[in-house]
């Protein structure tokens, strides 16, 4: 792989990382919730809002990690039979047609959405709910800027593919 591509590759890495810890808090949080409920009469909508900011920012987070690993949903009806170079150009197309446009789209739109938020004061619904919705509505452009990181990186190796004689360097073997 390039050294440019590991670059693009490590911020989706690391924020994988870190929605993994976010993950094993929210067990916690979820462990506690439940414990508390079941044997403390106890009940919280601040946790309950909680565990689903925690459970969107580390879905967030890990979505770039799952471009870089092959590991997002591909509906393969044709692309399965064709040669690897036809795939590679296939993906390479794909990325830069459809990926790319669409997420920054998405990333350039989140980023008003978490500002509104933001400059609102937007809280939980009900009120009893966590206040600060714009944090996780933040998620949402880290996330996205994460998928286009991963994206720009899954379309370098592509391309260094395409330049290889010998066919060395499959672009999606293992973790990248």
């Amino acid at each position: 792989m390039t050294s440019l591509a590991r670059l693009f590759a490590a911020l989706p890495r690391a924020g994988h990382a870190f929605g993994g810890w976010l993950l094993l808090l929210l067990a916690l949080v979820i462990g506690y919730d439940v414990v508390g409920r079941k044997f403390y009469n106890t009940g919280s909508i601040r946790l309950q809002d909680l565990q689903w900011h925690l459970h969107g920012a580390a879905m967030m987070l890990g979505f770039g990690a799952a471009y870089l690993r092959d590991a997002h949903v591909r509906v393969d009806l044709f692309r399965e039979n064709f040669a690897d170079r036809t795939k590679i150009r296939l993906e390479i197309f794909g990325i830069v047609a459809f990926l790319i446009p669409y997420v920054a789209a998405l990333a350039w739109f989140s980023i008003d959405y978490a500002m509104r938020a933001f400059m609102s004061g937007e809280g939980s619904v009900g009120g009893a709910g966590l206040p600060n919705r714009w944090i996780i509505k933040s998620f949402l452009f880290i996330g996205f800027s994460l998928v286009i990181l991963s994206a720009v990186s899954v379309l370098l190796r592509c391309i260094a593919y395409l330049g290889r004689k010998d066919g060395s360097g499959w672009p999606f073997a293992g973790d990248a």
